[in-house]
């Protein structure tokens, strides 16, 4: 009799009870999953897009230097002379490889072996700096 009442008393889960929860961490899997997959180039293409932004800083910091110089603002290609001749050159780091040397229309640059990515830069002027962009 002992052994009845104590199988009685005993509480668990029901069947009902575990499959919800396998449905509910199934849809939290099927969510979640898809964003760990493209993680990695997701990483990469912040990582460009940070890219772009230090090479704005660089040239507008060179084109200002330029601008308050004793000589002035000149050309592009002064500007452009600079920045490959100063430590604020297009060197972002070993995990950044550009695809060939940049040039005043652009280049190439890829991170940590990924797929290089084009980057277009607009000709520096008298009244503002260039800009890098990814198409």
């Amino acid at each position: 009799m002992k052994a009845r009442e104590i199988l009685k008393s005993q509480e668990g889960f029901t069947l009902v009870e575990i499959i919800a929860v396998l449905i509910i961490l199934g849809i939290l899997a099927a969510v979640a999953v898809p964003r760990y997959i493209d993680l990695e180039s997701n990483a990469r293409a912040r990582a460009i897009d940070a890219a772009v932004s230090e090479l704005n800083g660089r040239e507008s910091l060179i084109w200002a230097d330029s601008k308050i110089s004793a000589s002035g603002y000149i050309d592009d290609g002064r500007v452009l002379t600079r920045i490959n001749n100063t430590a604020l050159g297009p060197d972002l780091g070993t995990d950044y490889v550009w695809s060939g040397v940049p040039t005043s229309g652009g280049g190439s640059v890829s991170f940590k072996g990924g797929s290089a990515i084009a980057l277009t830069r607009t000709v520096s002027s008298s009244t503002q700096p260039a800009t890098w962009r990814k198409p």
